[in-house]
C-alpha cells in the first residue's frame, strides 16, 4: 500500500502542475472564478458538458450513481485540482456527479481553449496522460478494496487517505480538513451507514480516532496502518 501511494502522490504532483497551468489562464481571463454553495452540483450524469474545472478553493467529490440511486464517492478534491478531463478524449456527456462537499471557488475551462494551449504548450499532453493514469490508479484501488476488503479495513484505508490528502496536523492529532459525515464516509467505501458506524465507533474505542459532530482527528496513525492491512 505504501508504494501505490507514492505513485499516488506523484500523480497528483504532476496533475498540480497541470492545474496551475490552467490557473494561470482562467485568472487571466475569468477573474475570480465562480463561487459554489455546498451541496452544489456542478453537474450530475446525463449532463451535456465540454468544460474542464480547477479548483481554486474548497472541496467536491466525483461520485457514481447507479440506476437505484445508491452511490459511490470515488474521490474527494481539493485546492489545485482538476476534474471533468475526460471532455479531452471525446465524452460529452457526464457519467459522474460532481457536488460541492465543501464552500468552493472553481474556474471552467473549455475543451477548445485547453486543445489550443496544448498546441502552444505541448507538454501540457504529458500531463494530462499522467493525470488520466493516476485516475485510473484511484478507481483500480477502489475496486480492490470493495471486493476483497472487509468494511473495518475498507474504512481504515479510506480514512489513511484522507488524511494524506486533506489531513492537518494539529496538537490532538491529524484532523480531517472538512467536515464529514458517517454517510458520507459510507459513500466512500460502499458501505451502509450502519456498519459505517459501527467501525468506527470500534476504532474510537481501540484510541485510535476520535470523532465529533462532522470532524475526525486520527490519534494513532500507525495503529491506524496495521488496521488498514487487514
Amino acid at each position: 500500500m505504501q508504494e501505490e501511494r507514492g505513485k499516488e502522490k506523484r500523480g497528483k504532483e504532476r496533475g498540480r502542475r497541470l492545474a496551475e497551468e490552467l490557473a494561470r489562464i482562467c485568472i487571466r481571463h475569468d477573474g475570480d472564478g465562480k463561487l459554489y454553495k455546498k451541496g452544489e452540483i456542478i453537474y450530475q450524469p446525463g449532463d451535456i458538458d465540454d468544460s474542464i474545472y480547477y479548483i481554486k478553493e474548497g472541496k467536491v467529490k466525483l461520485a457514481y450513481l447507479d440506476e437505484s440511486g445508491r452511490k459511490l464517492t470515488l474521490a474527494i478534491l481539493g485546492e489545485g485540482e482538476i476534474f471533468g478531463e475526460m471532455v479531452l478524449i471525446g465524452q460529452r456527456r457526464r457519467e459522474l456527479l460532481a457536488q460541492v462537499l465543501q464552500d468552493a471557488r472553481i474556474y471552467e475551462i473549455e475543451r477548445e481553449r485547453f486543445l489550443r494551449l496544448i498546441q502552444e504548450k505541448p507538454w501540457l499532453a504529458l500531463e494530462v496522460l499522467e493525470l488520466f493514469g493516476q485516475r485510473t490508479r484511484e478507481i483500480e484501488q477502489k475496486l480492490e478494496d470493495l471486493v476483497f476488503k472487509d468494511i473495518p479495513t475498507r474504512l481504515s484505508r479510506q480514512l489513511l487517505r484522507l488524511i494524506e490528502e486533506h489531513g492537518q496536523r494539529t496538537e490532538e492529532g491529524i484532523k480531517i480538513d472538512f467536515k464529514i459525515t458517517h454517510k458520507e464516509l459510507a459513500d466512500l467505501i460502499g458501505s451502509a451507514r450502519e456498519n459505517t458506524t459501527s467501525a468506527l465507533n470500534l476504532l474510537e474505542r481501540e484510541g485510535i480516532l476520535d470523532k465529533r459532530r462532522y470532524q475526525i482527528i486520527i490519534k494513532n496513525e500507525e495503529k491506524l496502518k496495521e488496521k488498514s492491512k487487514g
